[in-house]
């Protein structure tokens, strides 16, 4: 007797399993409900190596903690025992939409329907969240079959040819068979209907979401083909105004919660470059609401600067874009300096101290004592793109400056309505794509950092003094070499065929300008991609994912990319070169090599 279950006890196997990077993997299915029910029975057994469990409309992805995982969860999926449980999220909500939206003329044209008609369609379909992404929060949801709603349309409209650069929190829109809901105001190019006003994302309930895969959603028509009356508007503006006090009172409340936490202000910011962040390990394992794992860009150099300052791996550190970065000392401190290559300068306060001086390439992950007064300047970067600076006790919270005109910045920006300089699902992250975690710093911003008990012990180790640069090898002035980046094929290279594989492989890319932390974008000749295979039902996307768009040219994820796509992934970098992508700068050279064949 093996024990295993009987065969009706199983759910059936995926139709196949696909490779996703090292230690990850994406199954398919026929349609979204065995996904859904794959995704709770996975979910039951509670493995402990289980990282991240995505499902998406025709896919799910299973993300374990090490390439060991891989057998494991693969025979896990074609042995998968049928549980009772509902879907994580599943129950139903029903919504009352205001059917006004400036498309529902041009949305039921498409569809050969009346307004009328395209309304009482959407109000009687039972819609099924299939996955979560674009956004936190925002849910992509599938109407039932034609056995429940035989007079249905198909529901299947295109976007809009020229997406809008500003769709207001609420907007519900149609697109390629989905309905989805705009949880905050974010560009977008979905055909809109409608508006609702339920909150689709609060980081302050259990769970944020409010409409996780599996939940059934009913929409009841508010006044349909009309807008609301003067006395309804303002009732709904009252209730946004009434959350957003109670938003700010809970912002207070968190924020007072990490002043009194025995932190210390230890360092305020006097210039924060082009872009400054707090960046920690990041929050894994919230993909399935379209929550990005985020993070330090450059991990190792995130580790290394913490060690070097007794913390303990992935506590919260500045990561600065390029530079130059200059902090003041408000309280005896140590840093450390890791990532990109940049000259340091710290001017002591004391005039018999003498000024440090370390350039470029040299003091980095070597811890040094700040005392109060002292002032550091990091940068510009003259090797590489990020700097990450750790502080000793890991920086805990942000106490901001007041704004020009004397107000407070409460911890988010206008463009991030979520953000808060508490943490937000267990992380400091700042997550620049959906606007989650502590806002970029700003002049004047003070860091305050945790307590030093219970560290590891600091070496008394200090920066060397340089009086002069060290001399550079002959061959520095030349080109520097290009950047060789592993990838593990798939999940889509049998899709997109040899000759792109070959393609990607036989070419010198260039690091694009406009690359950030949601992905790093290539030129370079253009990969063939043989018709219908540019997009494909949205399915998951991990960290390092090569995603080819109908223009051919690749963008590589990064920390903060979107947790499901549409284009095909052609391979995953290997997880340890993902830091030597964060730190290529534009115009930087990447050539890539295939680490095994197929991914299936």
């Amino acid at each position: 007797m093996t024990g295993a279950p009987e065969p009706e006890n199983q759910l059936p196997p995926p139709l196949r399993i696909h490779r996703a990077g090292e230690s990850a993997l994406v199954a398919e299915y026929p349609d979204t409900s065995s996904v859904l029910a794959a995704a709770t029975a996975v979910r039951a057994l509670a493995l402990p190596h289980l990282v991240d469990l995505v499902p998406a409309e025709r896919t799910l992805l299973l993300a374990g903690n090490a390439p060991r995982d891989l057998a494991e969860l693969a025979d896990l999926l074609r042995n998968l025992p049928v549980t009772a449980a509902e879907p994580a999220g599943a129950g139903e909500e029903t919504l009352a939409v205001t059917y006004d939206g400036e498309d529902l003329t041009e949305a039921a044209e498409l569809l050969g329907l009346s307004t009328d008609a395209l309304i009482t369609a959407h109000t009687g379909a039972l819609w099924t969240v299939a996955f979560g992404g674009f956004a936190p929060g925002f849910p992509y949801l599938v109407a039932e079959g034609d056995e429940a709603a035989p007079e249905a349309p198909p529901w299947d409209v295109p976007r809009r040819a020229e997406p809008r650069t500003a769709v207001p929190a609420g907007a519900v829109g149609l697109a390629s068979r989905y309905c989805g809901i705009y949880p905050r105001s974010s560009p977008g190019g979905w055909q809109l209907i409608g508006r609702t006003e339920a909150e689709l994302f609060d980081v302050t309930h259990t769970p944020p979401a409010l409409l996780g895969p599996g939940t059934r959603v009913r929409f009841t028509a508010q006044r349909p083909s009309a807008r609301l009356s003067s006395s309804s508007s303002a009732l709904a503006r009252a209730r946004r105004e009434a959350g957003a006090v109670s938003e700010r009172l809970a912002r207070r409340r968190r924020q007072a919660a990490v002043s009194t936490a025995r932190t210390t202000a230890a360092l305020e910011v006097l210039s924060p470059g082009p872009l400054l962040l707090l960046q920690d390990g990041g929050r894994p394992g919230h993909g399935a609401i379209g929550v990005s794992p985020s993070g330090a860009a450059d991990r190792g150099a995130l580790v290394r600067a913490d060690l070097a300052v007794g913390n303990p791996t992935h506590a919260a550190a500045l990561e600065a874009l390029v530079g130059p970065l200059r902090l003041r000392a408000l309280a005896p401190t140590v840093v450390a300096v890791s990532g990109a290559e940049a000259p340091l300068t710290v001017q002591r306060s004391d005039p018999e101290t003498a000024e440090i001086a370390v350039p470029a390439g040299h003091g980095r992950e070597v811890p040094l004592a700040l005392d109060p007064g002292d002032e550091l300047e990091l940068g510009p970067a003259v090797r590489g793109l990020r700097l990450v600076l750790a502080v000793r006790g890991g920086i805990r919270g942000v106490r901001r400056s007041p704004r020009d005109d004397g107000t407070e910045t409460p911890g988010g920006s206008p463009e991030a309505e979520g953000s808060s300089d508490a943490p937000v699902l267990g992380s400091l992250s700042r997550d620049t794509l959906s606007g989650l975690g502590p806002a970029p710093l700003r002049a004047g911003d003070v860091l305050l950092v945790g307590e030093e008990h219970g560290l590891d012990a600091v070496p008394a180790t200090y920066a060397p003094v340089h009086d002069d640069p060290p001399e550079e090898d002959e061959g520095d002035a030349s080109a520097p070499a290009p950047l060789e980046i592993p990838v593990h094929a798939g999940p889509r290279d049998q899709l997109l065929g040899r000759a792109a594989m070959e393609a990607l492989l036989g070419a010198d890319w260039t690091v694009r300008s406009d690359s950030d932390r949601v992905g790093v974008r290539l030129d370079g000749p253009a990969l063939p991609v043989p018709e219908g295979a540019g997009a494909l039902p949205s399915e998951a996307m991990v960290p390092g994912a090569i995603q080819v768009p109908p223009s051919g040219l690749p963008v590589v994820f990064g920390s903060d990319h979107p947790t499901t796509g549409g284009y095909p992934v052609i391979g995953v970098v290997a997880h340890p070169s993902l830091d030597l992508l964060a730190q290529a700068a534009p115009g930087s050279t990447v050539r890539f090599d295939l680490v095994d064949g197929s991914s299936d």
